[in-house]
């Protein structure tokens, strides 16, 4: 019998894998107002309504998703460059070749 368990199952691999598989020496110990956290060093710690502690762990992963998604603009840029120069050294190309003579070839 096949149970429909819906997205949720696989959302939580994409988001939990990670952590399951994070090595011990990713996370530091950092210290604020007395207390010890075990975190990674990007982790932001602020004190908030008297209580000092990380930042809820839906705001930490909302920062490395703007980070990966700066990160995927800045290649989707270079690959929309690339295509462009690619696309003006075939023209080039092919317009050389004409000039010289020879037939365009047929893809």
């Amino acid at each position: 019998m096949r149970q429909a368990f819906g997205a949720w199952p696989v959302v939580a691999l994409l988001v939990l894998a990670p952590c399951a598989f994070a090595q011990d020496d990713i996370s530091v110990v950092r210290t604020e107002d007395g207390l010890r956290f075990k975190l990674p060093p990007d982790w932001p710690i602020e004190r908030r309504g008297g209580v000092t502690g990380p930042v809820p762990v839906e705001e930490y992963l909302a920062i490395k998703f703007k980070a990966l998604e700066a990160q995927l603009q800045a290649l989707d840029q270079r690959l929309n460059s690339l295509d462009l120069r690619l696309r003006v050294f075939e023209q080039t190309t092919t317009a050389q070749g004409l000039r010289s003579g020879e037939q365009p070839r047929s893809p």
